[in-house]
């Protein structure tokens, strides 16, 4: 480096006279090492898809590549200005895309897993017991035909199905695990987009087969609920037409009078779990949605069956106590002692004089007294022995 950058000197030789051609020559190797080193492992390991984990090593290698080693970046742009520098931009461009590659190798791989275990949710009978949640039970009041009335109980779901939600917390805690603020920004999106195509898929298989009205209304209960998490505003029109369509096909196996009873309790529930997930579901909830559905409002009495028992008042901060410096501490303290030693014998014994006084004064001051003290020294023959 210094041989290439430094300045002419006085001499019969010009011994930099060719540092722009070295430097120019380590620019061209640097840049053929880069794009052999990037082809030399996408033909060795982009086809295991199996081994996800390293597809996401790799990833992380080339988003370190030019952060780690800023004299690489010399080295590739050369003599040239970092802006004005194509050949820098062309490597740049090529390992970005290719670090944005293996993130998508990893990604679909773990969506895969996820459409594994969500296919698990079925029509079939012997699903029922391991695919449904235990239902909140409602009561509802009605005027009937007397006139007087009537209260009924009716089931609402209150959380998602069993396989759907672990599926997504599932995956959720797989990407959390791998640090998903480290990831490209145009990655994540993309995956909930996905994610819901599937659940989108899955549920259109569900919905064309004969479904019981409770299966179907924890099918729609898990609709509405994907929605609120998944759906942004900017793919709000992509979808918006398969699923009013896929609603629609669900609620025509829910009797439509107790889907009019059914609706109000579905969708306060389906926020109040929103609501509950979305901090689990936070790398999967798009950004313009997590501000509204914290904004839904929880209500605080532990009346389900699937929420942990929180005290609903905590403990309160117990308040500190005023406490004097050190040095005051020890100044007042040196003053009790001092006072106790010296001053409270005399005060002891002044104070037994002054009763006296105060008691001979105040004696000497009674009108009495001196009444009674007159009349008897008047009269001499008074206290004499005849």
């Amino acid at each position: 480096v210094a041989y290439t950058r430094g300045k002419e000197g006085e001499g019969p030789f010009d011994k930099y006279s060719d540092s722009e051609e070295i430097i120019e020559e380590c620019s061209s190797i640097s840049r053929q090492q880069i794009v052999e080193l990037v082809t030399s492992l996408r033909s060795q390991h982009v086809g295991d898809r199996e081994n996800a984990e390293l597809a996401l090593l790799l990833a992380r290698l080339y988003q370190a590549l030019f952060p780690l080693v800023p004299n690489l970046l010399l080295s590739v742009r050369g003599k040239q200005k970092e802006k004005d520098s194509c050949s820098l931009a062309e490597v740049s461009v090529l390992v970005e895309k290719e670090a944005e590659d293996m993130f998508n190798v990893w990604t679909s791989s773990k969506l895969s897993k996820f459409s594994t275990s969500l296919f698990s949710l079925t029509s079939t009978a012997g699903s029922f017991l391991t695919s449904l949640p235990a239902w909140d039970k409602v009561i509802i009041s009605e005027t009937g035909d007397s006139g007087q009335e009537i209260n009924s109980i009716i089931s609402i779901p209150p959380s998602p199905s069993l396989p759907l939600i672990t599926s997504l917390l599932s995956l959720a805690s797989t990407i959390h695990r791998s640090h998903p603020s480290s990831f490209p920004q145009s990655l994540l999106s993309p995956t909930t987009i996905n994610i819901f195509q599937m659940i989108l898929s899955h549920y259109a298989s569900l919905s064309s087969q004969a479904l019981t009205q409770n299966f179907a209304l924890q099918l729609l209960f898990d609709l509405h609920f994907t929605q609120t998490l998944l759906v942004s505003r900017d793919t709000k029109d992509q979808f918006s037409t398969t699923v009013s369509t896929l609603i629609s096909s669900l609620e025509t196996n829910i009797d439509p009078f107790d889907l009019s009873v059914f609706s109000p309790h579905l969708h306060s529930r389906v926020k109040k779990a929103a609501a509950r997930c979305v901090s689990g579901l936070g790398c999967l909830v798009p950004a313009d949605r997590v501000a509204i559905i914290s904004s839904y409002k929880i209500s605080t009495t532990q009346d389900s069956h699937n929420i942990l028992c929180v005290e609903p008042q905590p403990c309160p901060r117990f308040q500190l106590l005023p406490l004097s410096t050190a040095s005051l501490s020890k100044v007042s303290a040196k003053a009790a002692l001092s006072s106790a030693h010296l001053q409270l014998p005399l005060l002891a014994g002044q104070a037994a004089v002054d009763a006296k006084k105060t008691a001979a004064g105040k004696t000497d001051k009674s009108p009495a007294h001196q009444t009674a003290a007159s009349f008897f020294g008047s009269m001499p023959w008074f206290g004499t022995n005849s």
